[in-house]
């Protein structure tokens, strides 16, 4: 776990991807209610911007696809990839402005004009384990499934990460990164008829995290064995607690561990999905949220640590609600931060 400033305090952020397609508005919106941790937002559905660097990638136009080859014609392409990370070229896999503006526009705004609130910057690029999921080689196996396309991805996700680490910290001043790996997709490997064997996703994780200064993050908002996250070297553990909050404290030991140990806890309240959206308040997420808190003290985690080393955050990404919905959903995250910082006693900047 990395070194860190300071706890969350039930500090507000959000998972990056958004609907926005007007850059300026975007970036009002989360400074406006993440100010002591904005987020760098993603503002496409593709995923281009996190294959740059990344050998075998085939783009296929008319089906609208992207796919992984590892066949003999792209070995040149692999052994200039583990060139590059065995000298520790980071930034051969930078993210360009070209398929990231967004980075780029965020960057800029919070180092010209940057909130008197900031304390953290957060990004995300994508988990290996979940990358190797989606990307299929030519014959529709999951690129996970194939040993060097999986050591590939999460080297090449490790390098990714670590770029943006770096060029965030040099463009701003006195601030603590905190970089998210998505895993969305862990169920498929854990569930019953999954291929995971449990070494070998905690090795996974642990690896795309590696040569990190900065707060590591996992987001997840299936229904897992939590174990596998607790048992891992990361600092944040973020999962869906509007459907799932009864069903992680179940793992209210293994929690326990890992928050006395210094890890933190992401509590993704706010519904991402309209019709569920339209039947939330404030204070019914805010009482969801405490009753979790509630049993996880009555299994023996120490209230006060566990507060303060609480996130506040929606359940997913906004990227399917409308613009008016996401700043909704952002509101109503930043007001559920509010009140529970007024019942801990937490004191606003």
């Amino acid at each position: 776990m990395a070194e860190k400033i300071q706890k969350p305090n039930f500090a507000a952020t959000m998972m990056s991807s958004v609907p926005y397609r007007d850059t300026e508005r975007a970036l009002d919106v989360i400074i406006e209610n993440f100010p002591e941790a904005p987020c760098l937002p993603v503002m496409t559905r593709g995923i281009r911007w996190v294959l740059e660097g990344i050998p075998c990638v085939v783009i296929n136009r008319e089906k609208r696809e992207i796919l992984l080859d590892p066949s003999t014609e792209r070995e040149n392409e692999i052994l200039e990839f583990y060139d590059r990370f065995e000298s520790g070229d980071i930034d051969y896999f930078a993210t360009t402005p070209e398929v990231a503006p967004f980075f780029y526009a965020m960057i800029e705004r919070l180092k010209n004009r940057r909130p008197p609130e900031m304390k953290w910057v957060v990004f995300h690029t994508i988990g290996p384990l979940l990358l190797g999921d989606m990307l299929k080689q030519p014959d529709g196996t999951p690129s996970i499934h194939h040993e060097t396309l999986r050591d590939i991805l999460i080297k090449g996700m490790n390098m990714k990460t670590r770029w943006l680490e770096r060029k965030i910290k040099e463009e701003i001043e006195d601030v603590e990164v905190v970089a998210d790996l998505p895993e969305t997709t862990l169920v498929n490997f854990t569930s019953a008829g999954g291929t995971g064997n449990r070494e070998e996703i905690i090795s996974a994780i642990n690896e795309g995290f590696s040569s990190l200064t900065c707060l590591t993050w996992i987001h997840c908002c299936a229904n897992i064995d939590w174990s596998l996250l607790t048992d891992t070297k990361i600092d944040v553990i973020n999962f869906d607690a509007y459907q799932h909050a009864d069903k992680v404290v179940l793992y209210a030991k293994e929690f326990k561990d890992f928050i006395e140990r210094g890890g933190m806890i992401g509590w993704g309240i706010v519904p991402v999905v309209e019709e569920t959206l339209t039947q939330v308040s404030v204070p019914s997420l805010v009482e969801r949220i405490e009753k979790a808190i509630d049993f996880f003290v009555k299994k023996g985690i120490d209230e006060k640590l566990l507060a303060s080393a609480s996130w506040v955050l929606p359940c997913c990404d906004a990227v399917m609600l409308t613009p008016d919905q996401t700043e909704l959903v952002f509101n109503m995250t930043r007001e559920i931060s509010e009140v529970m910082r007024e019942k801990y006693g937490f004191k606003k900047n």
